[in-house]
């Protein structure tokens, strides 16, 4: 008994198809995705959204570690983006216009032990800044780039630190209440 080879099987529908051809598909593809980025950008969609601070603070005052600082009356453009509290430390992350990009910490922790461990040992203090009445030491390159002002009281280490200006870091001093 003899066996028949196998007919030839006809080249793939796949094997005819052009670069071209897989081109325009994704050009297909592309033009609703730019049509809704585009849309959802002229509704007005670009500006994320602020961080309601209310259950984070409330968690802050539950604790009864210190008494919480809150920024108050920001300017037109700046927002919190962040906001948690963990292990007795509370963080507000800030962006201000002209990409300053800071953030809030605040604790019942020493400054000996919270400065080291929020903007690394690197950098150096500058000189004493006064922001509203109240006295701030100036702290530069703890990260690199970054300049930070600290404020220590009573129960209570204060840091303010970011990619910002002096003015940034000043303003958001000032609005601590």
């Amino acid at each position: 008994m003899e066996t028949a080879a196998p007919a030839p099987t006809p080249a793939s529908e796949r094997a005819g198809r052009r670069p071209r051809d897989m081109a325009l598909s994704m050009l297909v593809l592309l033009v609703p995705v730019f049509l809704l980025v585009g849309f959802y950008r002229y509704l007005g969609h670009e500006e994320p959204p602020t961080i309601d601070t209310t259950e984070v603070y409330g968690s802050v005052q539950r604790a009864g570690q210190f008494t919480p600082l809150k920024p108050t009356d920001l300017p037109q453009g700046w927002r919190i983006a962040s906001a948690t509290f963990t292990g007795g430390v509370l963080r507000i992350g800030v962006t201000a216009p002209s990409d300053g990009a800071m953030q809030l910490v605040e604790s019942a922790q020493p400054a000996a032990t919270l400065v080291p461990a929020i903007i690394g040992t690197g950098g150096a203090g500058g000189a004493p800044v006064s922001v509203a009445g109240t006295e701030w030491q100036r702290h530069d390159d703890g990260r690199p780039g970054e300049r930070a002002l600290i404020q220590t009281s009573a129960g209570r280490t204060v840091i303010i630190f970011g990619r910002a200006t002096d003015s940034q870091l000043q303003r958001l001093a000032a609005s601590l209440h």
